[in-house]
This record gives C-alpha cells, structure tokens and sequence, in this order.
C-alpha cells in the first residue's frame, strides 16, 4: 500500500465521507493519504467542482485536468512516512496559526490599567496597587 499528497485545490470547504466517516478538507488543504482515499475523494471532489462550473461529468479532458490538480506532486510514500509528514506538517500550521495572534490585543481593561501606569510613571508616583477584585 502506498499514500500520496491530496489537495483540496477549491476555494470552498470539501466534505465527504469515507467508509461512513465524515472528512473536511480545508480550501487549499494538503495531506497524505492512503492512495485508494485520496482518488476516492478526487473523484468526488471534480464531480462537485464540474457540477459547480456546469461541465458534464463525462467530459474526460476537463476531468483530467481537475484530477491533476488534486494531486501536486508525483510524491508516493509508505503510510507510516505519510503520518510522519502529515504530523510535521500539523505542527507547522500550529505554528504559523501562533505566530498570526497579536499578543499586544488587550482586553479593554487592560489597556486601561497600562494606561495608568505609564501616567503615573510620568508624574513620578508611585504605582497604585489594586486588587482585580476591586
């Protein structure tokens, strides 16, 4: 058994079910999957892109030029070097999702306590001590 690379190449949301499991792919989502899956949901994510372009699922060249777009690469891999990639892969997004957070968006209350304490800083008081009880 081999995996290869599938991609969600639509700008939509893909859903559809294997062996009665539900699978999202994300717009422009990649992931290794067993090869079987991934022509499995080729074949119905270009049924669903040439339904939505009003092309007749029959006609074999736009069919083959939107299977080749399911699949970037020629890459096959073993499963297990599959899950290796695809777990790399999920800690990159992991990353890449942190590093678009912006640490300095404060709650309003707390941009109102810094705000106080840059004031008081200037006046040359000493910091004022709250509970956040209060």
């Amino acid at each position: 058994m081999t995996a290869k690379k599938f991609k969600n190449f639509t700008e939509q949301i893909f859903v559809w079910k294997w062996d009665g499991i539900e699978h999202t792919f994300l717009a422009g989502m990649e992931i290794f999957l067993e090869d079987y899956k991934a022509d499995h949901f080729a074949k119905h994510l270009v049924d669903q892109e040439m339904n939505r372009l009003h092309l007749l699922t029959n006609n074999a060249l736009q069919r083959e030029r939107l299977t080749a777009l399911c699949f970037p690469t020629d890459e096959v891999v073993t499963p297990i070097e599959a899950l290796n990639l695809n777990e790399k892969a999920d800690v990159k997004a992991e990353v890449k999702e942190k590093e678009v957070e912006f640490p300095d968006l404060n709650t309003t209350e707390e941009k109102e306590e810094k705000e106080e304490e840059k004031v008081e800083k200037k006046r040359g008081r000493p910091l004022k001590v709250t509970s956040k009880n209060e």
